[in-house]
């Protein structure tokens, strides 16, 4: 969605812009994981084992107030960020199997509403961001308690990318395989990690190539009848550098480790979860503190 600007807020937004995707300023093009580092919360390989069609809803509120260095120093720059995500996520479980393990599909589709201030210049940007498919993920039952999880995930170059502003999306491919695994005691403990590799291809607009990644998100907590009281965490780590137009941008990495308190709530037909991590430490990007909330609710299940 695109705003009409007078001139002096195109000045505002052009410095915006520049001070964004600077190379020091911020890993990743323009800013924008590829992956939403820390929206995962409680549902870290959350995959039921019976066949059905089941949605989670998922509300996050995003919040920064600094760009950090690659020392993991606050910028002496004016900066805040905020950030609201509705995401709607449709899994498929497929009544088969395949190498011993249970079949899945899925399709995320997240809308972002962002709004960034730099030096007291604003701008805001609100669209649907990187749709994201994974054409199969399997589960394999280790015990009658745990369970592991592989996958490949697929994040579109779709949504409301825009390449002259603070975008919700980004405008390039980027194939993430993950692998997890999860211990569920409904009496006790419960606890999972998940680990994604982000490999992303090059912007054929911009011809910038941000590096390549690793995302882990974790949560763990104690079953007490339908709660679940824990914490839940999330950590970027970005092991290669950006490019533009082939020229390699140095000591940019992004990295990043969140932590908070969570609380879940099983009512059987369906469950709720309440979340909060805060951001703990940063580099090369912002130090973000989500609240989030999901609902997870079955719309078919094989009888």
């Amino acid at each position: 969605m695109k705003t009409v600007l007078s001139r002096a807020g195109q000045a505002a937004g052009c410095m915006l812009l520049s001070l964004l995707s600077a190379p020091q300023a911020q890993a990743f093009e323009g800013g924008v994981s590829p992956f939403p580092v820390g929206s995962t919360g409680e549902y870290v390989a959350g995959l039921p084992p019976i066949p059905g069609l089941f949605v989670l809803e998922q509300v996050h509120h995003t919040t920064s107030s600094g760009l950090y260095d690659n020392h993991g120093d606050k910028r002496p720059i004016p900066f805040k960020l905020s950030a609201t995500s509705a995401t709607t996520r449709l899994l498929a479980s497929y009544d088969m199997t395949v190498l011993g393990a249970r079949l899945y599909s899925q399709l995320v589709i997240p809308a972002v509403s962002l709004r960034t201030d730099v030096a007291g210049h604003g701008e805001r940007h609100s669209g649907v961001a990187n749709i994201t498919v994974s054409p199969a993920v399997l589960r394999w039952s280790l015990t009658d308690k745990t369970y592991a999880v592989a996958g490949l995930d697929i994040a579109l170059p779709n949504g409301s990318y825009d390449p002259h502003r603070p975008s919700v999306s980004t405008g390039y491919t980027s194939v993430q395989p993950v692998l997890g695994i999860r211990h569920t005691d409904p009496s006790g403990l419960d606890i999972g990690l998940i680990n994604r590799l982000m490999v992303n291809r090059e912007n054929s607009t911009t011809h910038y190539r941000s590096g390549s990644g690793y995302v882990g998100e974790f949560t763990a907590g104690w079953n007490v009848g339908p709660w679940k009281m824990g914490m839940v965490g999330s950590y970027l780590h970005q092991f290669t550098d950006d490019k533009q137009g082939g020229a390699t941008i140095q000591n940019n990495r992004a990295r990043s480790f969140a932590l908070g308190p969570s609380l879940n709530y099983n009512a059987g037909p369906f469950s709720v979860s309440l979340s909060y991590q805060r951001g703990l430490y940063a580099a090369n990007t912002t130090k973000n503190n989500v609240l989030g909330i999901g609902i997870a609710i079955p719309l078919w299940i094989k009888h």
